[in-house]
């Protein structure tokens, strides 16, 4: 299995109602940006994530559903005559990989702390450990649903 190249968590939403400014960022170790957003024309408003060092907008992080797979971003996909629609299938950054599974993530971990909940009591010498993770997995959960 590969490292994990996302942000590493805790996250949580900050700002300031009044500047109407909304991010996602670190709690530890200062607040390293996950995600904010920056203007897109006259209506729209696009996410802008910190892949490596320096906020990029998505814009210049975006897969496209037709043509050659490899190109990113707008620009690269004017120059391409092979993406002939820019309908989008993903932005090219780990924090939007995570932020796109979460729901699949949040069902693993649900049925992984309803298998091992299960397991702790058929296996004495070691349900209290999984116990404490089925604790630990109950409060992320929780979390996700804005309860905790």
């Amino acid at each position: 299995m590969s490292e994990a190249k996302f942000t590493k968590g805790p996250w949580a939403w900050f700002g300031n109602a009044n500047g109407n400014q909304v991010y996602l960022a670190t709690t530890h170790s200062g607040r390293r940006y996950v995600m904010q957003f920056r203007r897109w024309g006259m209506r729209g408003a696009q996410p802008v994530f910190q892949p490596t060092q320096g906020m990029v907008e998505a814009k210049n992080l975006l897969k496209f559903e037709v043509g050659d797979r490899s190109v990113t971003g707008v620009d690269e996909a004017k120059a391409n005559s092979s993406v002939y629609r820019t309908d989008i299938r993903g932005i090219a950054a780990p924090d939007a990989h995570l932020i796109a599974a979460a729901p699949e993530l949040y069902e693993a971990l649900r049925m992984a702390a309803k298998d091992l909940n299960t397991a702790a009591h058929l296996l004495p010498d070691i349900g209290p450990a999984l116990l404490e993770t089925v604790k630990q997995a109950h409060a992320a959960l929780a979390k996700a649903r804005g309860e905790a």
